[in-house]
């Protein structure tokens, strides 16, 4: 049987926003607070799905899914009709991966309180964000399948004053915005990250700083879920 574990939870503090972290999904359930800017479920997937997940992402013939709707049957639907997922009935590896985007899409919908999501599980295998920024938009639901997750910093760590290019290069950037690259976190394989933007409701208007993994080359390639709520510009 495919199963993930859960216990434990713990708080990261901050100066002004807040990162919780724990085994169980309920470390979601401090999403709502209003500091609150990152509820992290740190969870190990199966090994069989671990598996899977690193073969479709050394697949030259991968093709990306993006596809919106509301979470549930009609969803699932629309997730069966992609190549990913057609044979999922008899292969009960691809059946868990699309269940748990489906659950996740759920709990996405009910923290995000939206009615439609946009879904997308797509191969990256170039720096994505390479810059420390805030994405523009209210919350948003981050799993790594395959490869390193995203990289976060703590308030206590940050300089939010430092945001953006300015015409410096993306190295100074990060640099400015995070002077010590001790306190950069990255978010582990198989672990769901929803965090707030800048139209999120923390009570600072803050939102996460975070980036993508910084990548060197093809071995650095990743399967990245990201769920958001439909019809926001990104």
């Amino acid at each position: 049987m495919l199963t993930t574990t859960t216990s434990r939870s713990d708080q990261v503090s901050g100066l002004n926003s807040r990162a919780f972290s724990g085994t169980s999904r309920q470390v979601f359930r401090r999403f709502r607070e209003e500091d609150c800017d990152l509820a992290l479920w740190e969870r190990a997937l199966p090994a069989p799905a671990a598996l899977l997940c690193a073969e479709w992402v050394s697949d030259p013939g991968f093709v990306d899914l993006d596809v919106s709707g509301e979470p549930g049957p009609a969803l699932s639907a629309t997730l069966l009709k992609h190549p990913l997922f057609t044979r999922a009935a008899d292969h009960p590896v691809a059946h868990w991966i699309l269940d748990d985007v489906g659950f996740l899409a759920t709990v996405f919908t009910d923290l995000a309180e939206c009615g439609k999501v946009r879904v997308r599980l797509s191969k990256v295998s170039d720096h994505g964000c390479a810059a420390f920024h805030i994405d523009n938009l209210p919350v948003r639901l981050l799993c790594t399948y395959a490869g390193q997750g995203m990289q976060w910093a703590g308030e206590p760590h940050v300089r939010r004053t430092e945001l953006g290019l300015r015409g410096r290069t993306t190295e100074e950037t990060n640099t400015a915005i995070v002077p010590d690259a001790a306190h950069i976190r990255t978010v582990p394989t198989g672990a769901v990250a929803l965090f707030k933007g800048r139209l999120g409701t923390s009570g600072q208007g803050h939102g996460l700083i975070h980036r993508s993994y910084p990548v060197c080359c093809s071995d650095h390639s990743r399967l990245r879920l990201v769920i958001d709520p439909a019809g926001h510009a990104y």
